[in-house]
């Protein structure tokens, strides 16, 4: 792990001070927090450092070792081809080529927006009032449109499978979500350009690639770097990752597959389809925590190595949080930040008060809720809304009981069967539908039908 700088580098990095401290004093006034990017490492580094929760990581090795060597033993001794287990994970990404091909040209546009903005800024206008700027805005909504609209067209001709859809569906969000950042952050920069006013500089074409792969949300011009960067503990993030893929790829084949392989889709119950989810708790729980754990820590503290990011407060404590907001803020505070900023702050100071907070509150649990289906809805080719009903339905209402419990030990343990809960909902009944479109089940006659019910509810056999 490189050493870290308390001091931010200022090489080739030009910081409007006037434009942040003027957004902080506002925001204090408001009473809203800015997004401040301190030198500071990840919570399980730290704890692995300490010795706190290496007990947990040795306990998951064990579990991935166990899993492993089943699967060699399955390999060589049963199916006489050593790796057969991986025919998933080839599976899921045979046309990684071609998705990445498209990521390229994904990625590409985002260097013509940048351009576009930056002739926009330059263009003098008497009025820097947004209905004067309305033409600007309604050419970025059309981008957003197209930019959603033909990697999906992709997704779908090509018949991803799908990791490689959800890594088509995951990075449109993602790169949306930077470019949007960077739109409103440089918004004050931009009017005070048109206006014939001056600037100290404009963010340079290094500043806006550095942010679209640091890991962050928000737009800076410079952030907390390392003083060097250390490849070699990027390079070990990255084989976790892929352990961590391996790991998710052997609990389904062990675990999931053979379960739902089995089943008689045609003679399916309500209570064997309630009863199923708790058949699903457990590897839907090790994907979560791989989920987590791949991600928000060895992803990103990868990409923070390689880039000298020096700010890796990713997430907190939300397996310990003392309440439902606190373990949606915690559990990924790098989407978070960009959910406070641009949905919950900008619509509670268009709407002030109670009731503009709440309606800001319910939009952040709803924009989040509808991204999650999409994502797995897309990769699933089934709306199957469970994943929406278990962020904005359930979470919602554990969300609002979740403050009448004062006691921490009762209500991190209702915290922890909402979540084991959850995940076996997500296993089993994307599980089934996922094998049910599949030739278990006839579709509906009617195909509106066909789209919004799930068949493993009503399963007919096929017409052979």
């Amino acid at each position: 792990m490189g050493s870290i700088d308390l001091k931010e580098e200022n090489n080739n990095n030009v910081i409007l001070k006037e434009h942040h401290e003027d957004v902080a004093v506002k925001g204090k006034h408001r009473g809203f927090k800015e997004k401040t990017f301190v030198v500071r490492e990840s919570l399980l580094t730290t704890e692995f450092r300490n010795g706190n929760m290496k007990i947990v990581y040795n306990c998951f090795t064990a579990v991935f070792l166990l899993f492993f060597l089943r699967a060699l033993v399955d390999d060589i001794l049963v199916q006489k081809m050593p790796l057969h287990h991986t025919w998933l994970i080839w599976w899921n990404f045979e046309k990684f080529s071609s998705t990445m091909a498209v990521w390229t040209g994904m990625f590409l546009s985002t260097i013509g927006v940048y351009f576009a903005y930056q002739h926009w800024s330059s263009l003098p206008s008497k009025n820097t009032d947004l209905p004067s700027n309305m033409p600007f805005v309604a050419a970025y909504l059309t981008y957003l449109t197209a930019f959603f609209y033909f990697p999906l067209k992709f997704l779908y001709e090509s018949n991803l499978n799908c990791a490689c859809s959800f890594i088509i569906t995951c990075e449109t969000t993602r790169i949306a979500m930077k470019v949007h950042s960077f739109i409103r952050e440089n918004w004050s920069r931009a009017m005070i350009r048109k206006s014939g006013g001056t600037i100290d500089a404009w963010p340079t074409l290094e500043q806006f690639l550095y942010y679209q792969f640091c890991p962050s949300f928000i737009y800076r011009d410079s952030y907390p770097r390392t003083e060097k960067r250390d490849m070699k503990a990027a390079g070990l993030y990255f084989l976790e990752c892929l352990a961590i893929i391996e790991f998710v790829n052997l609990t389904y084949t062990q675990w999931v597959f053979p379960w739902l392989h089995v089943q008689d889709y045609t003679s399916l119950s309500l209570s064997t389809i309630a009863l199923s989810l708790f058949t699903g708790i457990i590897p839907g729980i090790i994907c979560l925590i791989s989920l987590f754990y791949g991600l928000l820590h060895c992803w990103l503290n990868c990409f923070s190595e390689m880039m000298q990011f020096a700010d890796r407060q990713f997430y907190l404590n939300w397996w310990n949080s003392s309440n439902m907001a606190e373990y949606y803020r915690n559990w990924n505070l790098v989407v978070h930040d960009w959910l406070y900023a641009y949905v919950f702050r900008d619509l509670a100071a268009y709407y002030p008060g109670r009731k503009g907070q709440k309606a800001a509150q319910m939009a952040v649990f709803f924009l989040s809720a509808v991204f999650h289906e999409y994502w797995f809805g897309v990769a699933f080719r089934c709306f199957y809304p469970v994943m929406f009903v278990l962020y904005f339905i359930f979470g919602g209402i554990f969300f609002a009981v979740s403050r009448l419990i004062t006691n921490r030990s009762a209500w991190n343990t209702a915290l922890w069967f909402n979540l084991l809960i959850g995940t076996g909902m997500f296993i089993a009944f994307y599980g089934q539908e996922w094998y049910a479109r599949r030739g278990r089940c006839a579709s509906y006659s009617n195909a509106v039908v066909d789209l919004l019910f799930p068949r493993h509810w009503n399963c007919q056999p096929p017409i052979s």
